[in-house]
């Protein structure tokens, strides 16, 4: 015997009312999810690089030089205790092999940082671009709360997902908000028989579960787990600032160590 209901019952219009919700929420966080994995991972680690990479390989790379004249240095040093007339060609042999790890990653880095210009420089075409700058003006102008000051809390939330789908280009999230805006679409699921509705149901909430799941593993982990710092200029400046310290430093002491050197190459 079936457990199919009446079309029209109450119990049966509750079951459509939750399966046309789950099926908005699975298929949010399904694009959700897949948008952060082929997309937005690639575009935050080149903004990433882009905003502090050249300053973190310009770093990587004046430590090496301090390392390898620090290294120098010790190694004429411990020849000299020896009374021994340093081999220059051997002492740089050995360098190069305590190196070698340190001049890979400055390689790797270079790569990245090639990579991640070449991204950022073909995310969206100049038509897309103009689009995203189109609709961007009218969900500012319909969702900023300098323009609408008694906004509801769905609406400031819609705005910040605005600013950050502007900010990463994403116009494809862009559209949706408006299509949310102007017509909020649902699924009719009435005429679907009541134990149907019951397993979409169960099937659904496990892979929504699944999803959920997933999406905070990816937001623990690099890139996701510094987004906001990635797109925040106060803490990019400072970070900028920070590193240009640090390369001033290596840099004195790249100064300091060859300066010693060419004393003892003297002696």
């Amino acid at each position: 015997m079936s457990n199919s209901l009446p079309t029209f019952t109450s119990e049966n219009e509750e079951q459509t009312r939750k399966l046309e919700f789950l099926h908005l929420e699975f298929l949010d966080l399904f694009t959700r999810h897949k948008d952060m994995v082929e997309n937005e991972s690639v575009i935050l680690t080149s903004l990433y690089l882009e905003k502090l990479g050249r300053l973190q390989l310009e770093l990587l790379e004046k430590q090496t030089e301090s390392s390898r004249l620090k290294l120098k240095m010790n190694l004429i040093q411990a020849a000299i205790n020896r009374n021994e007339q340093p081999d220059l060609r051997s002492i740089e042999l050995e360098i190069q092999a305590r190196l070698q790890n340190y001049y890979a990653q400055i390689e790797a880095q270079s790569i990245a940082l090639d990579e991640a210009k070449q991204v950022l420089s073909h995310l969206i075409s100049e038509e897309e671009t103009q689009k995203l700058k189109e609709i961007f003006r009218v969900l500012c102008k319909r969702l900023h709360p300098d323009l609408n000051p008694n906004q509801t809390e769905e609406e400031k939330d819609l705005f910040i997902n605005v600013k950050a789908a502007y900010d990463l280009q994403r116009l494809s999230d862009l559209q949706n908000i408006l299509l949310y805006l102007n017509e909020p679409s649902k699924e009719k699921l009435i005429l679907i028989s009541s134990d149907e509705k019951i397993e979409r149901i169960k099937h659904l909430e496990n892979q929504v579960i699944n999803l959920k799941f997933k999406i905070e593993q990816l937001k623990l982990n690099f890139p996701f787990s510094i987004e906001k710092l990635i797109l925040n200029e106060d803490y990019i400046v400072r970070k900028q600032n920070e590193l240009r310290i640090q390369i001033k430093t290596s840099e004195e002491e790249i100064i300091k160590y060859s300066n010693i050197i060419n004393i003892m190459a003297d002696e």
